[in-house]
């Protein structure tokens, strides 16, 4: 159940940062994410691992997960390419 909760994250969160529903330079916490997809902390933070490698978050200590340009996506990635596509 942990893994499908953990695509369901990334897919959720990836796709509202390419159709802008997360714009760049939104910041969010991890609380407020375990909250909102209804899932635990460690969810979050695979989910949120995840993300950073496609370039599409980055974690700032003591601020939250910041969404990055889309100049800094990895554009060759196919979750990201799907995303786009689908959008």
């Amino acid at each position: 159940m942990s893994t499908s909760l953990h695509h369901r994250a990334i897919e959720n969160l990836g796709t509202r940062i390419i159709t802008g529903d997360l714009p760049t330079g939104h910041v969010m916490l991890a609380e407020h994410l375990e909250e909102e997809l209804r899932v635990s902390r460690s969810v979050v933070r695979e989910a949120v691992r995840v993300l950073q490698s496609l370039g599409l978050v980055e974690t700032i200590k003591r601020v939250g997960i910041r969404v990055l340009p889309p100049s800094r996506w990895n554009p060759f990635d196919p979750q990201v390419i799907r995303w786009r596509l689908s959008s």
